[in-house]
């Protein structure tokens, strides 16, 4: 069975994480595993799925030569898609949909992401029937918050 008809069989996102946990799966290691089929950007990256809780999400990924800009820092695009991924997972742990498409995400470079392993973390701010907001942060080696992110996403319902 793919991916989309078990989504569409559990009746959404947060019933389907839930089936995957209730059957013993590692839902870090099963998100993780989707979305490097998804998107060959998430392998290129080398994200990680780290943890995955209630309106909360945890990516992980090293500091390596294909991701980075002049000065040995990681490109604002790539943190842009951590961030984007790791709001939009959290957002994902609480919507009853099928699926999501983030509407607007806002991002404050803070301090250069040089020191890795970096963290991108995401936590949801408000739940409602329609749209979520999330936030993320970027996080270094040393814990400094490199990135901070304000994001919106709009939830699927059925197709």
């Amino acid at each position: 069975m793919s991916f989309e008809d078990l989504l569409l069989s559990c009746g959404g996102f947060k019933n389907l994480f839930a089936l995957v946990r209730k059957n013993g799966q590692s839902l870090e290691r099963e998100v993780e595993k989707f979305l490097k089929q998804e998107s060959g950007l998430f392998s290129i990256a080398g994200f990680s799925v780290i943890k995955i809780e209630d309106g909360y999400a945890e990516l992980s990924f090293e500091w390596n030569q294909s991701i980075t800009r002049r000065g040995r820092m990681v490109h604002g695009g790539i943190i842009s898609y951590a961030l984007d991924n790791a709001g939009g997972l959290a957002v994902m742990t609480q919507n009853t949909g099928i699926d999501q498409v983030t509407l607007e995400l806002k991002i404050n470079f803070l301090e250069p992401a040089r020191s890795s392993p970096f963290r991108a973390i995401g936590r949801v701010i408000r739940q409602g029937k329609t749209v979520s907001v999330a936030e993320a942060e970027l996080r270094d080696k040393e814990n400094r918050l490199c990135s901070k992110a304000l994001g919106t996403w709009y939830l699927i319902s059925s197709r």
